[in-house]
């Protein structure tokens, strides 16, 4: 088992309103809710965003992983239960933080190309045990916003974990 070196990187992330109008499957946002954005945003991109670069000292594999630390998770849930509709509305700004950020790393990615999610081996698992964060087997760890990818870019579909079951997926089989 190597052991992979865990380099922070520092995101910045942009936001970007046709971007998150499209994750939030929205054609127009009022003002007011521009407004009430703001502080969030500002906050949780100088406090809340974690960025590292994942790398296997003998040469094999290099990951990406960004996330957004527990208290967005909560403050999210928060607001989802005092109105579902602005909850939905603060997740889609949440995944658009993290993946700005990503495409800030990774430029593949904006280019509407997923960022495909790898199956990770034993020294990721052990970076991700290092960073207090848990690896669940349906491809997702204990934080709701965030990116696990090839760094730099080396495909798409082809490359990642979930292809079989994806809706996204070129790969799976009609």
């Amino acid at each position: 088992m190597s052991k992979y070196t865990i380099t922070p990187l520092t995101p910045q992330p942009e936001f970007d309103i046709v971007y998150f109008m499209e994750i939030a499957g929205e054609t127009r946002i009022d003002h007011e809710l521009m407004d009430e954005f703001e502080p969030f945003w500002d906050k949780w991109a100088k406090e809340s965003i974690k960025a590292y670069k994942l790398e296997n000292p003998e040469g094999e594999g290099s990951f990406l992983l960004i996330y957004l630390d527990q208290s967005v998770d909560d403050t999210i849930e928060g607001i989802w239960q005092d109105s579902p509709t602005h909850g939905l509305l603060f997740h889609a700004l949440a995944i658009t933080m993290v993946m700005s950020a990503a495409q800030g790393f990774v430029p593949e990615l904006s280019d509407g190309n997923c960022a495909p999610l790898p199956r990770p081996g034993d020294g990721v698992l052990g970076a991700f045990k290092e960073l207090d964060l848990t690896w669940n087997q349906e491809g997702t760890i204990n934080r709701k916003y965030a990116v696990l990818t090839p760094y730099p870019y080396s495909g798409g579909c082809e490359v990642c974990y979930l292809s079989s079951n994806c809706p996204k997926s070129t790969t799976r089989s009609q």
